[in-house]
C-alpha cells in the first residue's frame, strides 16, 4: 500500500509543477500603444486638436449597436495619470524651444536627454536641467502608472518605455535630436 501512495504523491507533485511552469505572461502591446498615442496627443497636442472627429457607431448584422464601440472608447486613465499629463502638458511649451534647437533630445528609452548646453547662459542651463529632470521624473511615474493600470509587471517596464519613446519621438518638434537606437542620434 505504501508504494501506491508514494506513486500518487509523486504523480501529484509532477502534475502540480507542470501546471505552474505553463503560466503564460501576456503583454498588452496594443493597449499600451493606444494609451501612448492618446497621452502624447493630449500632452503635446496634435494637428487635429480642436476639430471633433465624429465616429460612427458600428452595428451588428441585425442593426444593433455593437459592444465593440464601447471597447474602443476605453482609455487608460486614473487620477495619477491625469495629474502627470497635466504637469507634462504645462511643461511642454517651456521644453519645446530647447528641443527644436537641439539642446534636448528624445531618447530611445522614452526619456529626455540633454544633448548640448553650449551657447546657453548659466540661468538657461539651470532651466534646461530643471525641466529635463522634472519631465523625466514624471515620465517614469507615468510609465509605471500605465503599467500598473494594465496589470503589466514592472519587469516589463522597458517595453512600455520603448512604445512611449516612439510616440514622443514622432511628436517631437523639428530640430529635435532623436535616438533611433542606443547611441545612434539623428536630427528631426
Amino acid at each position: 500500500m505504501k508504494r501506491k501512495e508514494i506513486r500518487y504523491l509523486v504523480s501529484f507533485v509532477i502534475f502540480f509543477l507542470a501546471a505552474c511552469v505553463t503560466v503564460n505572461i501576456y503583454f498588452p502591446a496594443a493597449q499600451v500603444q493606444k494609451a501612448a498615442e492618446d497621452i502624447v496627443k493630449e500632452v503635446r497636442g496634435s494637428e487635429n486638436q480642436g476639430k471633433e472627429k465624429k465616429l460612427e457607431k458600428p452595428t451588428s448584422w441585425l442593426g444593433f449597436e455593437s459592444n465593440v464601440y464601447a471597447a474602443n472608447e476605453l482609455t487608460v486613465s486614473n487620477a495619477t495619470i491625469r495629474q502627470l499629463k497635466e504637469r507634462m502638458k504645462n511643461r511642454f511649451p517651456l521644453l519645446s524651444p530647447f528641443m527644436s534647437r537641439g539642446i534636448v533630445g528624445e531618447g530611445a528609452n522614452g526619456l529626455l536627454v540633454i544633448k548640448n548646453l553650449s551657447g546657453l547662459n548659466l540661468r538657461d542651463k539651470a532651466t534646461v536641467q530643471r525641466l529635463v529632470t522634472a519631465e523625466n521624473s514624471d515620465r517614469m511615474a507615468l510609465y509605471k502608472a500605465v503599467a500598473s493600470s494594465l496589470n503589466i509587471p514592472l519587469s516589463e517596464l522597458s517595453r512600455v518605455q520603448a512604445i512611449f519613446a516612439q510616440k514622443w519621438q514622432e511628436s517631437a518638434p523639428s530640430g529635435t535630436y532623436i535616438e533611433k537606437a542606443p547611441g545612434n542620434w539623428v536630427r528631426k
